[in-house]
C-alpha cells in the first residue's frame, strides 16, 4: 500500500506539471489566491484529532498516513477556494477582492480544471489511506458545495454560513481522529473536542466576512455585517470573538487557562475595532492561541483527553 501512497504523490507533482503547462503562470496565480491562513487553520483540528487518538488509544501515529490526510485536507480546501471564487464573481468584483479569477473567460475554465484536479486528488489521497477517510473527505467536499454554489448557495443565509464552516472545521478534526478510530470516529469523536473546535469558531469567525461587506450587501448575501450595518457590525463582531477566546478555558474546565485567552481575545478585539481592518493581525493571534494549546496540551492531555 505505501507503493500506491508513493506513486500518488509522484502523479499530483507530474498532474500540476501539466496544468502549469497548459496556462502558463495559473499555478501562481492559484498560490497568490489560496488563502493560506484558512488553509493552515483547516490543519489544526485535525492535528488535534490526532493528538486525541494518540493519547486516547496509546498507538504511534502512522506519519505518511498522517501526512496523507494534510495534502486530502489541505487539496479539499483548495477545492472550496476554486469553487468560492468561481461563485463569488460578481461579489469579489464589487468587493475589490484578489481572488484567483479575472475577466478572462479562458482563464475561468482553467480554473474550473483546476478545481477539478485539486478534488480528484483529495479524493485519492483520502482513498489510500482507507475507504471511510475517503467518505469523510467526500463529505467535507459536499458541505463546501452546498455553501457556495447555487442552487443551495448557504452561504447566504446567516448564522447557517457561520455554522457550516465551523461543520467543515470540525470534519477535519474526525478526519484526524479516524486515522484511529475507523469503525465509528464521528460517535467516538470527544464531546469536550467537538465543543472546543465548534463553539469558538462559531462566535469567532464573523471577521472573514468583514472585508466582503460591499459585495455582499450588493448580491444579497446576509452576513453579521449586512444585518446590522457595518459600524454596528464591527462592534458585535468583536465582542463576539471576545467571547470566542473567553469560551475555551469553560469548555476545559480549565480556569488557568483565562491567563492566555483573555489578553489574546482583547487584542483580536482590538484589531477588529481598527481601521483599516487587516484580518491577518487576527489570525497571528489566532496562531499563538494554538501554539500554546500544543504546548499546555503536550504537558496536560488529560484537560482534554477523556479519561
Amino acid at each position: 500500500m505505501n507503493f500506491y501512497k508513493i506513486i500518488l504523490i509522484i502523479l499530483t507533482i507530474i498532474g500540476a506539471i501539466l496544468i502549469e503547462k497548459r496556462e502558463s503562470g495559473i499555478i501562481k496565480k492559484w498560490f497568490l489566491g489560496s488563502r493560506p491562513f484558512i488553509a493552515l487553520h483547516y490543519f489544526f483540528p485535525a492535528v488535534l484529532g490526532i493528538f486525541l487518538g494518540t493519547f486516547m488509544f496509546q498507538k504511534q501515529v502512522n506519519y505518511l498516513d498522517a501526512f496523507l490526510l494534510m495534502c486530502a485536507i489541505f487539496f479539499s480546501f483548495q477545492t472550496s477556494v476554486v469553487t468560492n471564487d468561481v461563485n463569488d464573481l460578481r461579489t469579489d468584483k464589487i468587493s475589490e477582492k484578489r481572488s484567483l479569477l479575472n475577466a478572462s473567460s479562458q482563464t475561468i475554465v482553467h480554473i474550473h480544471e483546476l478545481g477539478v484536479y485539486f478534488f480528484i486528488i483529495s479524493i485519492l489521497f483520502a482513498l489510500v489511506i482507507s475507504y471511510r477517510m475517503m467518505l469523510i473527505v467526500l463529505l467535507g467536499h459536499i458541505l463546501h458545495f452546498t455553501y457556495s454554489s447555487r442552487p443551495f448557495r448557504l452561504k447566504r443565509f446567516y448564522p447557517i454560513s457561520i455554522l457550516m464552516l465551523t461543520l467543515g472545521a470540525l470534519l477535519a478534526g474526525i478526519a484526524g481522529f479516524s486515522l484511529f478510530e475507523i469503525s465509528k470516529p464521528f460517535s467516538a469523536f470527544p464531546v469536550k473536542a467537538t465543543l472546543l473546535i465548534v463553539v469558538p469558531l462559531f462566535f469567532g469567525l464573523n471577521f472573514r466576512d468583514l472585508a466582503d461587506y460591499q459585495g455582499d450587501k450588493r448580491t444579497e448575501v446576509t452576513t453579521l455585517f449586512t444585518i446590522f450595518g457595518l459600524n454596528k457590525g464591527r462592534y458585535i463582531n468583536a465582542i463576539l470573538i471576545l467571547i470566542s477566546y473567553i469560551s475555551i478555558p469553560l469548555i476545559l474546565d480549565f480556569p488557568l487557562f483565562f491567563i492566555v485567552t483573555i489578553p489574546l481575545g482583547i487584542l483580536s478585539l482590538y484589531f477588529c475595532l481598527k481601521q483599516p481592518f487587516k484580518e491577518k493581525y487576527v489570525f497571528y493571534i489566532y496562531f499563538v492561541l494554538i501554539t500554546v494549546f500544543a504546548i499546555i496540551f503536550n504537558l496536560n492531555p488529560g484537560i482534554i483527553v477523556p479519561k
